[in-house]
């Protein structure tokens, strides 16, 4: 018997006690895979149980269905992200941040993440495009509930930092933020197809520069 049926003999025994946080590990790395390639609608939980070598009614004592697993999975891939960005907004306590350092605290922490492994920088892409981008109501619902906090307090700060803006410019070009950022953290290697090889798109920091400074371009225009 090999090493990985061994493996795989092992998780189905823990699974079977309903105990093994290793095994739930596995839920969620299978369930994002399966989520990243075929979206919420297409995600199947039979599949899912069957990627984490498990039985199928392990899953449902853990989370019960298919809409608590995503959530879990979500939170899981996410939180590190939320947290990171929180830390920096209550770094600005006492003073008045500038639209770039805003905008810096917001898009660093999900545009470089992993940057020093790109395999793992690929696989959150992959994640962070489907679930930003997904049509299904219950990702759009799952979706604001994890970034509610995170996100109400980036909008706080902008508009305290747009008061030449009226609400209706300045929630217009919120929203063209938010599709610059979507777009450039989760579709890097566009620019490179775009560009046919002519600059580094492997270099994040001098990305994230160029995106910063364009987005707060936009945001400090004058009203029109």
């Amino acid at each position: 018997m090999n090493q990985k049926t061994n493996e795989g003999i092992a998780r189905k025994k823990k699974t079977q006690t309903g105990s093994s946080d290793t095994t739930e590990n596995d839920f969620l790395d299978a369930a994002e895979r399966q989520f990243a390639e075929n979206g919420y609608a297409g995600a199947k939980i039979r599949a899912i149980a069957e990627e984490a070598e498990a039985n199928l009614g392990a899953l449902h004592y853990y989370w019960g269905s298919k809409e608590s697993l995503f959530r879990a999975a979500c939170s899981r891939r996410m939180q590190p992200v939320i947290a990171e960005r929180m830390r920096r907004y209550d770094e600005f306590a006492g003073r008045a941040p500038t639209v770039e350092e805003i905008l810096r605290a917001y898009f660093e922490p999900a545009f470089l993440s992993n940057r020093e492994d790109p395999p793992k920088r690929a696989h959150f892409c992959r994640i962070y495009a489907r679930i930003l981008t997904d049509p299904s109501p219950e990702v759009k619902t799952i979706m604001a509930e994890i970034f509610s906090e995170c996100t109400a307090r980036f909008v706080t700060l902008l508009r305290g930092t747009c008061k030449h803006l009226d609400d209706n410019a300045f929630y217009w070009r919120l929203h063209c933020v938010f599709g610059v950022f979507q777009h450039a953290a989760t579709y890097t290697d566009n620019i490179g197809i775009l560009a046919g090889g002519k600059f580094d798109m492997t270099d994040l920091d001098a990305g994230i520069d160029r995106i910063i400074h364009f987005v707060a371009a936009g945001l400090k225009a004058p009203a029109i």
